[in-house]
């Protein structure tokens, strides 16, 4: 079956004192409510601008049906029918109807109040099926700002990598980077993660975003205690902008609920939803998180910096006074946020760059560290709206096709660093795969590479059949 790819694109974004234990001593939860339950064969998304959106416009691939300017106007952002007219949208949408008539979502990739991926086919349709993804406003009239369809044939995995076992595939991951880690590994009744099979998996690593962890480790730590919760407002702030945040585009004092910015980090690693959540919490919290999810050597992650923070690092000091940060003391670190990055406020200007520090100066941790923290944030407390908003955040990414179909639960977070685009000198993915009733699985793949050229693709496909086989050990 022969699909024509099809993609438009609009838009393009650069990609506390002490307090009581958090966390249970352990627990297996007797069931896990899915985040996207499938009812009568289609799944069941949760209220947004994003899923709303997208439940139109699966309805307007309806054979028969006919999508109208007035519908065009009403769904789509200014921005996009600026470059994308009423006609040639209405042309796409056809196009769309013709090639994936009935068209339901078979699988869910991510979905987030504003961004949204998934795989979308006619009722048993063979591949290519159709992966689409959507980007929409928060705010006003919350109309599509992206869209865009590409065939995609069934597997992210390379042929060569479909027939690796998993000791093979854990050798060639280990060849993809010049600083690989990797852990395959399960979380017992005790909390204590065990591998399966790993490479350098207590070896720190530059993590990139898959610090945000631990920010959302001390958001869950305020919901938890009472001072926030999910549906608390925190208002979008320029002093907090951050680079690469999507909502950067709404407007200064819109409104987010926590929760919203939680999954907005997570889901879409929303670098500005960071450091809003970053200073709600207050640093002291963040560093607390740091200790209580399970590092090694919390040291390594405190003082826990947010975007701009670390950003300074890279880009707005000599390289000399630079170092004196990465490899000062602890207290000193503590001195120089004060006093020499704190007031910089959020990055602008980029005066230099020392791209070492993409994996030498940075968020580390080590592959059993997340673990450890994915091990600890599962055991909030079972039913609280503390283990709901970070369930919601972790879950609402998978990362990779056919992946939350094998299981109950599928938390997600990755990261990547880059000098120029598609150059990537670290890149970071880590998954939390769990069954009602069983202990948890969990793969994390971190790549670092001082010179860049980690080929996002390779790693991909061997995640992909780790995730494959994963999902069939017992």
């Amino acid at each position: 079956m022969s699909r024509i790819i099809l993609l438009l694109l609009a838009l393009t974004w650069l990609t506390p004192g002490q307090a009581r234990p958090l966390y249970s001593s352990g627990f297996e939860p007797p069931s896990i409510a899915p985040l996207f339950p499938v009812v009568g064969g289609a799944y069941q998304l949760p209220p947004g601008p994003a899923a709303d959106q997208l439940r139109w416009l699966v309805d307007e691939l309806a054979a028969g049906e006919t999508t109208t300017e007035a519908e065009v106007i009403a769904h789509f952002d200014p921005a996009w029918l600026a470059q994308i007219p009423v006609a040639q949208t209405q042309a796409f949408i056809a196009s769309l109807r013709s090639n994936y008539p009935d068209a339901v979502i078979r699988d869910v990739v991510g979905v987030t109040p504003i961004r949204a991926t998934v795989v979308i086919d006619s009722p048993g349709g063979a591949p290519p099926h159709g992966y689409l993804n959507m980007a929409v406003r928060y705010t006003s009239a919350r109309r599509i700002t992206t869209l865009g369809v590409s065939n995609y044939n069934g597997t992210v995995q390379y042929p060569a990598d479909q027939v690796l076992s998993l000791v093979q595939a854990a050798d060639k991951f280990a060849t993809l980077s010049s600083a690989p880690s990797l852990l395959v590994g399960r979380i017992g009744g005790n909390g204590q993660c065990t591998a399966l099979a790993d490479r350098n998996a207590t070896v720190p690593r530059a993590t990139a975003s898959i610090f945000k962890i631990y920010v959302l480790g001390g958001i869950g730590r305020m919901i938890a205690d009472g001072p926030l919760s999910a549906a608390t407002s925190i208002p979008l702030i320029a002093s907090e902008i951050a680079p690469g945040g999507a909502i950067n585009i709404e407007p200064l004092n819109t409104p987010f609920p926590a929760g919203d910015l939680a999954t907005l980090m997570m889901g879409i690693s929303d670098n500005t939803a960071t450091d809003l959540l970053h200073a709600w919490a207050g640093r002291g919290r963040m560093n607390q998180a740091v200790a209580e999810l399970g590092m090694a050597q919390p040291t390594l992650l405190t003082p826990l910096l947010n975007i701009s923070e670390q950003f300074h690092v890279f880009r707005s000091f000599p390289l000399a006074e630079a170092l004196s940060y990465v490899n000062g003391s602890e207290p000193f670190q503590e001195q120089f946020v004060v006093e020499r990055i704190e007031p910089l406020g959020p990055i602008t200007a980029y005066p230099f760059f020392h791209v070492d520090l993409m994996t030498s100066g940075t968020w580390k941790a080590s592959p059993m560290d997340i673990c450890a923290a994915f091990a600890a944030l599962r055991r909030l407390p079972q039913g609280s709206e503390a283990l709901a908003t970070v369930d919601a955040a972790l879950g609402s990414q998978a990362a990779q096709p056919e992946v939350r179909g094998d299981f109950d639960r599928v938390w997600y977070k990755g990261g990547s660093l880059a000098q120029v685009a598609g150059s990537f000198h670290v890149l970071t993915h880590a998954w939390m795969l769990e069954d009602a009733g069983r202990d948890p699985f969990v793969v994390v793949a971190m790549s670092n590479s001082n010179t860049g050229g980690i080929d996002q693709f390779a790693v991909q496909s061997i995640t992909g059949r780790i995730l494959e086989l994963v999902s069939q050990l017992p």
